[in-house]
């Protein structure tokens, strides 16, 4: 009964060490290996309903959906409004972070302004808005509470439903081969089940004329033209008729001038008024998905106000002859009036001035006196023959000075000490010296003793020896 089972399993081991030898596969029957095959093995056929299984515990569902009977959208039409509902089916609050792609189906755009998007509360939510964010994988718009920031999300209450209203709408600088936009529910805190995505249809419009510039911005000098090409593209449905359309900048203290390259490399001027030009007409019109091109010049002529730095946008009138045009994209022009060399103004006609009278004290008399000397200057000794000494007037600083007025020391200084000055006035018979800063009346005093005590030691000494002789 033992050697059996021993059998078997020495044929077994046999031919594993010959496999493991020989490096050849074998094919063994199942039953050979069924005492190894681990028991709880899941069939490949399972991975969907995991898939149903991790939904079904998502405790929210969301669902996007157009209104009844929605017609197809138009380049700078009224879009199309859907309804986005979500459902909190678990029994604590959740957290809810929407947002919608919209993908376009056929050539991506190169312009940011292809597409509007807005959104608003319905019921349940706090007061929302529509944020647009375009990134490397296309256009996101988000779902928001009023004014927030991208990453706020909404808190939904247990059991219970949010609603939205979301609009989109694409503009003419949607490429003309694009017959349908892709919308797409997101949620990045991939707590909800999501509807599937949405293909919006986008027909053929007339008035799909959108503008164009490159350069979009530039600076304008008096001796500095800005060049920029304008592009007029068609997105929408052909145009046959001519279109002319009108370029304008904003009204400022700046007076502009426009030229426009001829075919042949030349420039025609464009007569225009308040810095706005019509420009030539495009007589054949623009085929669809067609975009006809102005190469354009702007110079500063003037500036007729006190400003020398202006900005605005430089862009095409909405309106023309066969339609309107997409404005969204202008380009920021600045007007630069500085001049590295002003100017010359003429110099201001001088007008003469009558100095105020003054008696402040200088270190240099400002006029020479008003009187006529009666003697020379001279510091020679007295002569004997003089009885008496003659009243001394200094004349003042100022030109309307005359005689009996305030007295001033022509060398007085407040700062510091005076250097020497010598001042003879009318009607005097000596000469008066100033060596320093004082009391000019003192002086004059002391001077006037001294030339009495001078005389009468003279008239005494003249005495006295005539009485000796005799």
């Amino acid at each position: 009964m033992l050697a059996h089972p021993l059998t078997r399993r020495s044929r077994l081991l046999a031919a594993a060490t010959l496999i493991a030898a020989t490096g050849v596969t074998v094919l063994a029957p199942a039953a050979a290996f069924a005492d190894t095959t681990p028991a709880a093995v899941a069939p490949a056929a399972a991975a969907p309903a995991a898939k149903a299984d991790e939904n079904a515990a998502k405790p929210l569902a969301a669902t996007l959906e157009t209104a009844p009977g929605q017609a197809p959208i138009t380049r700078g039409g009224e879009g199309a409004t859907m309804k986005l509902t979500v459902t909190n089916n678990s029994d604590q609050e959740q957290q809810y972070h929407p947002a919608i792609s919209v993908t376009p189906l056929g050539t991506a755009p190169t312009s940011w302004s292809w597409i509007d998007f807005s959104a608003k509360e319905i019921s349940g939510a706090e007061e929302s808005y529509g944020v647009q964010t375009f990134g490397s994988s296309g256009f996101t718009g988000y779902v928001l509470p009023k004014n927030a920031m991208t990453f706020r999300t909404f808190t939904v209450p247990a059991r219970t439903t949010y609603s939205w209203s979301v609009t989109v709408k694409v503009r003419a600088a949607l490429p003309a081969d694009n017959t349908a936009v892709k919308l797409t529910l997101l949620n990045d805190r991939d707590n909800s089940t999501n509807s599937a995505p949405i293909n919006l249809p986008v027909a053929a419009h007339t008035e799909a004329l959108f503008q164009h510039f490159s350069p979009s911005d530039g600076t304008i000098k008096f001796d500095q033209p800005w060049e920029t090409d304008i592009s007029l593209l068609n997105n929408g449905a052909t145009i046959t008729s001519p279109i002319t359309p009108t370029l304008r900048y904003p009204e400022t203290d700046a007076v502009l001038k426009l030229d426009v390259q001829r075919p042949d490399g030349t420039w025609a001027p464009i007569v225009g008024a308040n810095n706005t030009w019509q420009l030539p007409s495009v007589t054949g019109g623009i085929a669809k998905g067609e975009s006809y091109h102005y190469k354009a010049r702007l110079s500063l002529v003037s500036l007729t106000g006190t400003g020398t730095f202006f900005s605005g946008w430089l862009s095409l009138m909405p309106n023309t002859d066969q339609g309107t045009i997409d404005v969204a994209e202008g380009a920021l022009v600045k007007v630069d009036g500085y001049r590295a060399t002003p100017t010359p103004q003429p110099e201001p006609t001088p007008t003469a001035t009558t100095p105020a009278p003054t008696t402040a004290p200088t270190d240099t008399p400002s006029t020479a006196p008003t009187g006529t000397p009666t003697a020379a200057p001279t510091t020679a000794r007295p002569s004997a023959t003089t009885t008496a000494a003659a009243p001394v007037t200094v004349p003042s600083a100022t030109p309307s000075a005359t005689a009996g007025a305030k007295v001033v020391a022509a060398a007085y200084n407040s700062g510091s000490q005076a250097g020497t000055t010598t001042t003879t006035a009318t009607g005097a018979t000596g000469t008066l010296a100033s060596t320093g800063a004082g009391d000019s009346v003192a002086m004059f005093g002391t001077a006037g003793a001294l030339v009495l005590l001078g005389s009468g030691a003279v008239l005494y000494a003249k005495r006295r020896r005539s009485q000796t002789q005799g």
